[in-house]
């Protein structure tokens, strides 16, 4: 049961050097195509996550993508990370589609690994396949079938995609007289039927040289697991749920102590529409803290007496940082002890610490929530808004890489932590770039000019 999805499918056969995984079935093919993934990337492999058929687009999902670009571009995109989503737009921008066959192949090259999300299932718990499905490419070395356990116990017609499909196979099985069987509750005796007669023989036929596996999704209950395997002939294993989202609370940093040398006078004070600039931020965060339980400190750290003034004001934490000469470094620093004995918190507690920055008038609290929530959902320990190829703030850190944050030095932030851990950082994408823009000179005004 605490075996990880790359295990098991080590576990059913021959282990190529270049493994092309096919996700199908229903109950969780996109969770766990990224999961797989990114255990692939951690054994220091490039991965590339596409679909036959189409998944959601990356950007719902707080992941970056390279759509509808050319193999040279994605290869671009390989050489900075070590997962790459790539796939064309799908209809109003909810959905990623196949990639073009010629760029499918022209891209294999520049990746060790492919996972492929190669069915698709409306959000359905359990399916059965009609007879032009999955959309399985050739070279696949693995096929994962994924089912639901919680469509475990329900009526069928509830949970089925293809009931149609279904009723037929058991039909022919004689499990059930005539009619429908819309409320049959499925079981994993006949779930493990229907996969087998669905997806195990037919896909034997078209490609005997995969190797193929059923995975129970979302369970740790093993007696459903070996009723399931009783009427299969290929493995059957069972993964549990994830971590529940926001396991730990959250520490909102907002760093506003620079000294705007750039600039020519201090930015943070310079207005934007009638309001300093850094006000913008302030009320970020003060709608965060109205929006989320989650939130368990608001800090300020500044040298300059207005924002502080104005933090307190808001029920903030206001922190002077009175060797801000020492870079952002001491301000970040002076941040994670505040959020910390404020709120009586030590390195054991599973928090995370989000950080901000007070020149970036553009950010919507809106984006930001939905950073998080995807950040937690994503059981990563680091996360930052990006745009394309290009990473902004806020970047969030886990406890677990706080020790790390404390050692810096000088002029430098988390990007550095970020940058050294590029296999457990989420990324979300902020939508309009706009909110990723700050203004370190006077040039950098003429964005919002044009």
């Amino acid at each position: 049961m605490n075996k990880s999805l790359l295990d098991m499918l080590k576990s059913i056969g021959k282990w190529p050097k270049k493994p092309v995984i096919s996700l199908v079935g229903a109950g969780g093919k996109t969770t766990c195509a990224y999961l797989l993934a990114e255990e692939l990337a951690r054994e220091g492999k490039k991965v590339l996550v596409t679909t036959t058929t189409h998944m959601e687009h990356p950007a719902f999902l707080g992941r970056n993508g390279v759509i509808d670009k050319s193999p040279e571009e994605i290869k671009a995109a390989a050489e900075k990370s070590p997962v790459v989503t790539a796939g064309t737009s799908g209809p109003g921008g909810m959905k990623m589609r196949a990639l073009p066959k010629a760029v499918f192949k022209g891209v294999l090259p520049f990746f060790d690994a492919v996972v492929i999300e190669a069915d698709g299932s409306r959000r359905h718990p359990f399916k059965v396949p009609a007879s032009h499905e999955p959309v399985i490419v050739e070279g696949t070395t693995h096929i994962m079938i994924l089912a639901g356990m919680p469509a475990m116990g329900k009526p069928l017609g509830e949970v089925c995609f293809r009931m149609e499909e279904a009723e037929k196979l058991v039909c022919q099985a004689k499990l059930e007289g005539k009619g429908s069987l819309s409320g049959m509750c499925l079981t994993p005796r006949l779930a493990g039927y229907l996969l087998e007669a669905g997806y195990v023989q037919p896909l034997k036929t078209r490609f005997p040289g995969a190797e193929q596996m059923i995975l129970l999704n979302q369970t740790e209950d093993g007696n459903a697991v070996a009723e399931m395997g009783e009427h299969t002939s290929v493995p059957v294993f069972g993964r549990p749920s994830l971590p529940a989202a926001g396991r730990g609370q959250i520490h909102l940093i907002l760093l506003a102590a620079g000294f705007s040398r750039r600039f020519g006078e201090n930015k943070l004070l310079y207005e934007l529409d009638g309001r300093p600039m850094y006000r913008y931020p302030l009320e970020v965060l003060e709608t965060l803290r109205g929006l989320r339980k989650d939130i368990a400190s608001v800090c300020v750290v500044s040298r300059y007496g207005t924002i502080l003034e104005n933090a307190a004001e808001k029920g903030f934490c206001a922190v002077e940082n009175k060797e801000s000469v020492l870079g952002i470094s001491s301000s970040l620093k002076l941040g994670i002890r505040e959020s910390r004995r404020v709120c009586g918190t030590d390195e054991k507690d599973e928090d995370f610490y989000c950080f901000f920055v007070a020149d970036q008038p553009h950010l919507r609290a809106d984006t930001v929530n939905r950073f998080l929530d995807g950040f937690l959902k994503s059981g990563k320990k680091i996360g930052c808004l990006a745009k394309g190829d290009t990473t902004g703030n806020p970047v969030i850190f886990h406890e677990t890489y706080i020790p790390e944050l404390l050692r810096l030095e000088g002029d430098t932030g988390g990007k550095k932590v970020l940058k050294k851990h590029p296999e457990d950082v989420f990324l979300c994408d902020v939508g309009e770039e706009i909110q990723l823009h700050d203004y370190d000179s006077r040039q950098s005004l003429e964005i919002t000019e044009r």
